[in-house]
């Protein structure tokens, strides 16, 4: 005899599958719903959410992973509008770190994905931070 709660359950699984393969949001569900019985044998890797990495004084600095430009919300001190900004992201110590700083984001935009450097803050110009860019190898 057929289970109609099973019957039910496999038929909304393969409509669910269906239509996001389809729409292109995941490629093959039937894998992804396997690799989710497993979770609780996995170990933590590092977490994906940001913090903000704040060089505050003259010769501060870090090294980590460029992992490309992302976006960061702020408000506008002035108008108290909220703005997006473009921040330079890395990976720090398995963690990812951000910094929205204007000239260390269109320094970093020539340089791949996945390239070590070092950041240093050399000094500010009006309100501007100048940071120095230095590959590693």
């Amino acid at each position: 005899m057929i289970n109609p709660i099973s019957n039910k359950m496999n038929s909304e699984l393969q409509n669910t599958e269906t239509a996001l393969t389809t729409s292109g949001d995941i490629a093959n569900l039937s894998e992804l719903i396997a690799k989710s019985t497993e979770l609780s044998k996995l170990k933590p890797v590092m977490t994906l959410t940001a913090d903000y990495i704040e060089l505050e004084k003259p010769d501060d600095k870090f090294r980590g992973v460029y992992v490309g430009v992302g976006e960061i919300n702020v408000t506008d001190k002035a108008t108290g509008e909220l703005r997006s900004l473009p921040c330079a992201r890395f990976i720090v110590d398995k963690q990812v770190k951000i910094n929205a700083g204007v000239s260390l984001v269109r320094e970093l935009k020539a340089i791949p994905v996945g390239t070590s450097v070092e950041v240093q803050y050399l000094r500010k110009d009006g309100n501007v931070k100048i940071y120095s860019v230095t590959l590693l190898g």
